[in-house]
């Protein structure tokens, strides 16, 4: 069975929101339907992979548990909305997901097909390198728009450091560190959510 826009957009803690996540992830293992809705990003799995996902992370690093996290599906300029525990509204979230699309569609197809798909021989730090203009070009649109009203996080979506390429890794992270802070975003507050699952406000 798929998962429903109501069963998305409930309201949960940052800890419950993870958990929603992980239960997700335990379903498609023994759900045929939803695994390969999965691979194929379809009906709302697109939506689950790259906003609500990189939102559980985010909620968990930054809010504490008496907030409540409701994602908001649409294209309504944020994709969650953020309360306090006295159901005030204390912020907006935006996702934003920089990938590769048509490779992660090629390997959805190639998984939902064989379930083996994405196979590729890189160094260490290669996706991340690709990743690098995709991010750039992301926070070059960003910045076109009004986000006075929220806040904007950039998931970086690529492997944290593996052993003895810590030093890439770094040039890595501060290249994009200074990527989005040298861009003029309207916002409220912009944070980078690197692989390692580290959380840096980059506008402050």
């Amino acid at each position: 069975m798929s998962l429903s826009r109501e069963e998305i957009q409930q309201p949960r803690t940052p800890q419950e929101l993870r958990a929603f996540v992980k239960s997700v992830r335990k379903r498609a293992k023994t759900d045929d339907e939803l695994r390969t809705a999965g691979h194929l990003r379809r009906g709302y799995l697109k939506e689950f992979f790259d906003e609500i996902e990189p939102l559980a992370k985010f909620a968990a690093a930054v809010y504490p548990e008496s907030c409540k996290v409701s994602p908001v599906l649409g294209n309504q300029g944020f994709d969650a909305e953020v309360h306090d525990g006295g159901g005030q509204l204390l912020e907006r979230v935006e996702i934003a997901n920089p990938v590769d699309g048509s490779s992660i569609a090629a390997t959805g197809r190639e998984l939902a097909r064989s379930r083996i798909g994405g196979l590729r021989v890189d160094d260490p730090g290669d996706d991340f390198e690709e990743l690098i203009p995709i991010i750039e070009r992301t926070a070059s649109k960003k910045a076109l728009k009004d986000y006075s009203d929220a806040t904007v996080v950039f998931n970086v979506s690529a492997c944290p450091a593996f052993e003895s390429f810590e030093a890439r890794y770094q040039t890595q992270v501060a290249r994009v560190r200074r990527a989005l802070a040298s861009t003029d975003f309207r916002a409220k507050r912009v944070f980078i959510m690197f692989p390692s699952g580290s959380v840096e406000r980059v506008d402050a």
